[in-house]
């Protein structure tokens, strides 16, 4: 683990000789001041039209926070981040806007690890001989797995159409219903939000595989050949385990909660660097269009460094709204930034998606279930928005 004072003085400015301050180039944000538990000094990062310096004190600071060491060792080692310190009320001290230490995320990982900011206007979607990739293309199930394997590494998601039938999304639906009505707040299973009138209302179940109907859905024909798109050694969890296999309810009515997910990715929580790549799967069990509340993407964005952006902004330059059938089935990176925006129609059926996770052999970094065990803080099973858990710490 590095010292603090150390890596400030003489390895971060190292780095920065080197290519890191070219990734930051025509960046600008207000000044950062970054206090450790039990440190002697503090240091102010200030960053202007891509110049970037380190100041030693907080003197010029327009927002400061404390870390403990272990939080800030894990910001640098990308197996921490700063959504995660918040949701697990692990943030020391502040002063300052709190959301200016959210939008300080993505220059962090750039800073720390090297990994490249994301540039919509000079990246560009293509395959391993360079040519052009329509963002919006769909594969069959018996499409060619190399252009399909080729176009999930490029863009980080797949679309894949009919890959179950009527009867099959049927079952689907009646397993769902089934978790829904046995859902109740607080279970610690299941994430809840609030209607404008705080009525509660069900966003997902965590325990689906307890339900004859999903619990063999690893091991289903179907999904086999879809998980060969996958790179060698991805595990995936027991589908009777919490987590192991979950629901997704869309709702429109919903006015508080994480229902409609704002830009992020999978390892927003902490551990992209013991856990990623992650694969998401997502069975859809109603047509999802924008009226019913279906996922956008951006694509190639896990390549990249992106920082938080609320899931009902329109106009996030790069992305594409995705479009699906009952039956169909994405595939996504989980370090790929998506959303979940809310619905824009108030009738009909809105999207319901079953969820099977993929990832290599690894050992969480706080716990088996670090994810909904830093958001299911609510006895309530409310789960916060970030931008209104950044107004509730002050």
């Amino acid at each position: 683990m590095p010292d603090f004072t150390h890596y400030h003085l003489d390895q971060l400015p190292e780095l920065l000789a080197g290519d890191r301050a070219g990734l930051l180039a025509g960046r600008t944000l207000p000044a950062l001041g970054l206090s450790v538990e039990g440190e002697p000094r503090s240091f102010t990062y200030l960053l202007e039209a891509g110049d970037f310096r380190i100041e030693d004190g907080l003197a010029r600071a327009d927002l400061t926070v404390t870390l403990s060491a272990r939080d800030w060792h894990g910001l640098v080692a990308d197996v921490e981040t700063v959504a995660g310190v918040l949701y697990g009320n692990r943030l020391l001290a502040h002063s300052g806007e709190l959301m200016q230490f959210v939008r300080w995320e993505p220059v962090l990982r750039a800073l720390y690890t090297g990994r490249p900011l994301y540039r919509p206007g000079t990246f560009r979607l293509a395959d391993r001989q360079g040519r052009d990739l329509d963002p919006l293309t769909a594969f069959g199930a018996s499409d060619d797995p190399d252009a399909m394997r080729e176009f999930l590494d490029a863009a980080g998601y797949l679309l894949v159409q009919a890959v179950f039938d009527g009867d099959t999304v049927s079952d689907f639906r009646r397993a769902a219903r089934d978790l829904a009505a046995q859902a109740s707040e607080g279970d610690q299973q299941s994430w809840w939000g609030k209607t404008a009138d705080g009525e509660a209302v069900l966003c997902r179940c965590l325990n689906a595989g307890s339900r004859p109907a999903l619990a063999g859905l690893y091991d289903d024909a179907r999904i086999a050949r879809l998980a060969e798109l996958l790179p060698a050694g991805m595990r995936h969890p027991d589908a009777g385990e919490t987590d192991g296999i979950t629901v997704v309810f869309k709702n429109p009515r919903v006015r508080e909660g994480l229902s409609d997910l704002p830009w992020h990715r999978d390892c927003g929580m902490g551990g992209h660097a013991v856990m990623c790549p992650t694969y998401i799967i997502s069975i859809y069990l109603y047509d999802a269009t924008p009226e019913q509340g279906c996922l956008q993407f951006l694509p190639g964005s896990h390549r990249f460094a992106y920082g938080f952006a609320d899931a009902a902004a329109m106009d996030i330059p790069g992305a594409v709204t995705v479009p699906a059938r009952a039956g169909d089935v994405t595939i996504h990176v989980g370090d790929v930034m998506h959303a979940a925006p809310p619905p824009l129609s108030d009738k009909g059926d809105f999207r319901q998606s079953v969820l099977l996770s993929f990832h290599p052999d690894f050992t969480n970094h706080r716990g088996d279930r670090h994810y909904n065990d830093v958001l299911l803080g609510a006895d309530d099973g409310q789960v916060t928005h970030l931008q209104d858990k950044v107004d509730g710490l002050g």
